[in-house]
């Protein structure tokens, strides 16, 4: 069964990333970063702005291994997201997302 993250521990999550408080190496497990990404591949019905807003931190963060992005299937993530939104014409997910693919790309 997979579960969202609360949306307390999002917003957490995120301020902490943003401000530079802590570092991913400095997250205990790496399963709680992995938990981020896996959980929404399929249905994206869930997904809110904080919750897309932490992925994006997570994946542009500077000690974010590469391969650890791969394994996670970001970019799978990425393109279905970026499918669900446009869909649905959500204009804030949009600008969100295409910020993250050209920030990947740089």
């Amino acid at each position: 069964m997979r579960t969202t993250i609360p949306m307390f521990a999002q917003k957490l999550s995120l301020m902490l990333i943003k401000f530079n408080l802590t570092k991913i190496s400095e997250i205990p497990h790496l399963k709680t970063v992995s938990h981020c990404f896996r959980f929404s591949l399929g249905d994206l019905s869930c997904a809110n702005v904080n919750d897309v807003e932490l992925r994006v931190a997570l994946a542009l963060a500077q000690d974010m291994d590469p391969k650890l992005l791969s394994q996670l299937k970001v970019t799978r993530w990425i393109g279905n997201l970026l499918e669900f939104v446009h869909g649905k014409n959500l204009e804030d997910f949009l600008k969100l997302m295409l910020g993250l693919c050209k920030a990947l790309l740089l």
